[in-house]
């Protein structure tokens, strides 16, 4: 292809909560940004449920950290979302998937396993340790995030939650081309 035929984008694209926190933070960004994705699929499709939700209490509205909370109470089991039916959330697979998606999604992109672990921990081959609880850097960086957009008429609308708060992180800007 000749330089005309091809184009180059250098901002950033995905969608809004599957990004790693280095997207919006001016980090590099890494094979690790992709599993941080993958693991947030994993968390919605184990929970039913959005990764933000402002329609949800505060507590709750963005799931990765509500869902980290539950794990350092010891109640991880209790987001297993409960439309599964015939989903036995004893399962210890349900509770090693559970545990993969919080090790895929951690803040520290040096703490998430790589793709190829994270396929041994679903299949079993290698154990899964309970993983680090996050920080609650994600929930403010994303809050924020989606405040900023909802109010230049980007998409999602601003909830009573007050996880949409200016008190509860200042603004986010993204950074210009990387």
């Amino acid at each position: 292809m000749t330089r005309e035929q091809s184009h180059v984008f250098t901002t950033m694209r995905g969608t809004r909560g599957y990004l790693a926190p280095e997207w919006i933070t001016n980090y590099a960004i890494s094979e690790k940004s992709d599993v941080y994705s993958y693991g947030m699929v994993l968390l919605e499709l184990i929970g039913g449920r959005k990764n933000y939700d402002p329609s949800e209490s505060s507590e709750k509205c963005h799931f990765p950290s509500y869902a980290f909370k539950m794990m350092e109470e010891g109640k991880l089991l209790e987001i297993v979302d409960g439309k599964m039916k015939n989903v036995d959330v004893d399962d210890e697979r349900v509770q090693r998937a559970m545990k993969t998606a919080l090790w895929c999604i951690q803040e520290d992109m040096h703490l998430r396993p790589s793709m190829s672990k994270v396929v041994q921990m679903l299949e079993g081959v290698f154990s899964v340790v309970q993983p680090p609880s996050s920080s609650t850097l994600g929930s403010r960086l994303y809050s924020s995030f989606f405040k900023s957009i909802s109010e230049e008429g980007g998409g999602t609308s601003s909830g009573p939650s007050d996880c949409n708060s200016e008190n509860y992180i200042s603004a986010v800007r993204l950074s210009g081309p990387r």
